[in-house]
């Protein structure tokens, strides 16, 4: 076993990774399960369409986290953590990654403040003039999921900062404990009755949970950077530095949001809220798929920025596409598996196979799955390089997926939706982007070892 998990690229981050993963996915599973049977097919609907609507988030956040991570992985590259708990090495790197700390703690300060000022009142406004006659009560759990996501989002630029310092597996044994925690106290609500109120519950959870890891393992890293004395002329310019990389990895997120999230609340306002609920739980799935593969890629995206720094390509060619390799078999496994599972459920008309969207657009959503994150890892590669050469892929395939659910989603429902999606993943996702990774790939690689050689 532990050679088939060596051969698979299974380390202490990974499992950790799979495991939360994985408890996802079936916890998914029986998520899915209490919410057909304790909700309403309109509850259903609400429930996911909450959670498209708080991904509007993104908005603010415009990537930080990510970029966040990379720059503190760079810094990594003279650093090293003591015995102590806490970063030593270089004063100046030292100094780069307290300068980085401080002012992405004072910007998602202002961030968690505009998700309840501006994020809140939207959500109130959609589903009080869509479907104003509905019967259910989401009031309260609206306020409630808000002001929770608006507290979480405090912590992200702290857990980014500390992957970015190599602590992956201690972070992905936290987002383990958080899914255990918060899908566990989301089921009680739902069995107990507390209906949409399971969802502001579980964000609850997620909060609780990562500040009391915080306060009991992180305080130590915490005070000594805070309290660190810079050296002086070393700290991060963002304007300079940072926001030329930032503002390309935004936009490319803030495109994911149409990419990934429009077509539940689309649905929502042209179909009503039960094709909307089908939507979201195929979707779910979808993303817990899409997460179970992420989990290796996202746990050596650390590892690909510090190899960067030391222009290690070739040990950062070799984890690439092992890693791409094994991840890509097992999504691709899986999608197949809960292609049959979804055609089998409704072929014998299994009672709530018609919470799940039908076979057809379920097979076209789990192939544009598949194809999106051959385009996720390709990126994933390139922005290592604190570079974003994916941002016209990314504006260019949000602009074509927004219009095509829009238009098609109005007269075609979930099936037009997934085949437009399916058709812009497949063309500029996967097509143009791989081409631009191959391009770019020999591009810097040649430039670097052109510069080793001038210098030499």
């Amino acid at each position: 076993m532990k050679n088939f998990l060596a051969y698979m690229g299974v380390d202490r981050a990974v499992a950790y990774t799979l495991f939360g993963r994985g408890w996802g996915l079936l916890s998914g599973v029986l998520t899915l399960l209490l919410v057909v049977r304790f909700l309403t097919p309109d509850e259903q609907g609400y429930y996911y369409t909450f959670a498209s609507l708080l991904a509007m988030q993104v908005l603010f956040e415009l990537g930080m986290s990510y970029v966040v991570m990379q720059f503190a992985s760079h810094e990594m590259a003279n650093l090293f953590w003591s015995d102590g708990g806490v970063v030593d090495g270089d004063a100046k790197a030292k100094t780069r990654l307290r300068s980085l700390l401080i002012q992405v703690t004072k910007l998602y300060g202002v961030i968690a403040i505009l998700i309840i000022l501006v994020i809140m009142p939207i959500g109130w406004i959609f589903f009080s003039v869509n479907h104003p006659q509905s019967t259910v009560n989401w009031q309260l759990a609206w306020i409630w999921l808000v002001l929770a996501a608006a507290v979480n989002i405090l912590f992200l630029p702290l857990l980014a900062l500390m992957e970015g310092c190599g602590h992956v597996a201690e972070i992905a044994r936290l987002r383990m404990y958080q899914n255990i925690i918060g899908s566990s106290t989301a089921w009680a609500v739902l069995v107990s009755g507390g209906g949409l109120l399971a969802m502001p519950v579980m964000n609850t959870g997620l909060v609780l949970t990562v500040l009391v890891w915080m306060w009991r393992t992180k305080r130590a890293f915490l005070k000594n950077l805070f309290s660190f004395k810079s050296v002086a002329g070393f700290g991060i310019n963002w304007k300079v530095e940072i926001w030329p990389f930032q503002w390309k990895v935004a936009l490319s997120w803030l495109s994911g949001y149409f990419i990934f999230q429009l077509f539940t609340p689309v649905l929502f306002a042209y179909h009503g809220a039960a094709e909307a609920g089908k939507m979201g739980v195929s979707f779910s799935i979808a993303n817990a798929l899409m997460g179970i593969a992420m989990a290796w890629m996202n746990t050596q995206a650390p590892k690909f920025g510090t190899l960067i720094s030391r222009r290690d390509y070739c040990n950062l060619d070799h984890i690439f596409v092992v890693t791409l390799t094994r991840s890509l078999a097992v999504l691709a496994l899986l999608a197949m598996i809960f292609c049959v599972v979804d055609y089998f459920a409704h072929f014998k008309n299994i009672q709530y196979s018609n919470r799940l969207l039908d076979p057809l657009p379920f097979a076209l959503l789990m192939l544009a799955t598949t194809l999106n994150y051959v385009t996720f890892a390709q990126s994933a590669y390139l922005r290592a390089h604190k570079q974003e050469p994916f941002l016209a892929i990314s504006l260019i395939s949000a602009g074509l997926i927004a219009v095509l659910t829009i238009t098609l989603g109005r007269e075609y429902g979930a099936l037009g939706i997934m085949s437009g999606y399916l058709a812009v993943c497949a063309l500029v996702g996967f097509g143009w982007g791989s081409a631009i990774f191959v391009s770019k790939r020999r591009e810097w690689q040649d430039s670097c070892a052109l510069d080793v050689v001038i210098k030499v």
